[in-house]
């Protein structure tokens, strides 16, 4: 392990300890330049409450969905969905998912990942968690990304940002603020 990497983890280990939250940086999750930002508070941005970002590029099964969290965190994969483009009722609608984990409750979640072999629990900065797809309850392909404390999501981590609907969900570019 190198140098760096022990250093975040002794860091995450601390702030476990201590149960100090901590804020992140969260990029898009696809690198595709007309990959945008199609949800966010509300559903289509009308309708029902939502509180989470969905992103897409209207492709099912290409594009990598890559980790969005900037610096090196751990990846918690929940598979085992069949690849699907258009929805299923696989782990209670969240399809193929991945969790980080922060202090005080806070986790930050990616869902309806379309799986392939780069699937699987790790430790990255913005790698490839998989292929963007809609396994779960999902009406097409995305990937849905919400911030969440004790299981109640919030929306702060990306109005904070100011991230709306139409909003470039681009790799290189900063979609929110979440809380580890």
């Amino acid at each position: 392990m190198n140098a760096k990497k022990m250093m975040y983890a002794a860091a995450a280990l601390v702030a476990g300890w201590a149960g100090v939250a901590v804020s992140a940086t969260a990029k898009g999750p696809i690198c595709e330049t007309s990959a945008n930002v199609n949800s966010t508070t509300y559903y289509n941005c009308s309708g029902s409450s939502h509180t989470a970002l969905d992103m897409g590029n209207a492709s099912c099964g290409e594009w990598n969905h890559r980790a969005m969290l900037s610096g090196s965190f751990y990846y918690k994969y929940y598979g085992g969905c069949a690849a699907a483009c258009y929805g299923s009722d696989c782990n209670g609608g969240a399809g193929n998912y991945y969790v980080v984990t922060g202090a005080n409750g806070w986790d930050f979640r990616q869902l309806h990942i379309y799986a392939n072999v780069s699937s699987g629990s790790k430790t990255c900065d913005g790698c490839a968690l998989g292929l963007v797809g809609g396994t779960g309850s999902a009406t097409g392909p995305h990937v849905h990304a919400d911030n969440r404390q004790y299981a109640t999501r919030k929306s702060a981590w990306y109005t904070s940002k100011g991230t709306t609907c139409g909003s470039s969900a681009y790799c290189g570019n900063v979609v929110g603020y979440p809380t580890l």
